[in-house]
């Protein structure tokens, strides 16, 4: 099937021009809820597409706290850094649901990429975005207060999973205050307290375990602040 690649591999108008090309070749894998798709230490092997679910990039630190650097889902190409720095994992990939992706193992992605200059130009680009989104993490953890980061994360949840109400912007996405405080380097109580001041100020409500944004705007303000 390589020898398919002196045809067009990639549609560069499509925002991820690798993900047809990894439906096509990737294996398909289903994992269970709280099931490992990779963890710490293992050989990198494969590149993921998520087909279907959700999936926490996470980093564990010696005293055993958690970081989570993303939550994925579907659509999401990832485990792509230590593929090609052929590097341990270095991140736990865990389903957060029932999850399906597809696998593209090393050997086919070094060939697609001896094949076509561009399919290494797409990893590039993911690469890059990959970088960025740590950037503005970490200057996220650095530089702006507890409420900030919650009204941050409350801010990416409501451009990318909200949906319009009669009250607001409902946030369509389950998510813990302790996973948000694993998301901003915080505890769940402080998360817990930054809802109250939050929801004080008329910038959110909750019900039913969900988040609605009220003020999308004063809420963006304080993520700013």
């Amino acid at each position: 099937m390589i020898a398919r690649a002196q045809e067009p591999l990639l549609d560069w108008h499509a925002p991820y021009p690798g993900v047809d090309l990894m439906r096509e070749l990737g294996q398909p894998r289903t994992y269970r809820r709280h099931t490992p798709l990779f963890a710490p230490g293992e050989r990198a092997t494969h590149l993921y597409l998520l087909d279907e679910g959700e999936v926490r990039l996470s980093r564990s630190t010696a005293d055993g706290r958690e970081l989570t650097l993303d939550h994925l889902t579907r659509g999401a190409v990832f485990g792509e850094t230590e593929v090609l720095l052929d590097t341990p994992r270095e991140t736990l990939a865990l389903a957060r649901t029932d999850a399906q992706a597809r696998l593209l193992d090393r050997g086919t992605l070094d060939a697609l990429m001896a094949a076509d200059a561009r399919v290494g130009c797409w990893l590039s680009r993911l690469l890059s975005h990959r970088q960025a989104q740590l950037a503005a993490r970490l200057e996220t953890l650095l530089f702006k207060s507890a409420n900030g980061r919650v009204a941050q994360v409350l801010v990416e949840l409501a451009q990318e999973h909200g949906q319009p109400t009669r009250e607001g912007t409902l946030i369509d996405y389950p998510i813990t205050h302790q996973e948000i405080g694993n998301l901003i380097a915080t505890t769940r109580e402080t998360v817990s307290y930054a809802f109250m001041e939050l929801r004080q100020r008329g910038l959110i409500s909750t019900r039913q375990r969900r988040t609605i944004v009220l003020d999308l705007a004063g809420l963006g303000a304080m993520a700013l602040a």
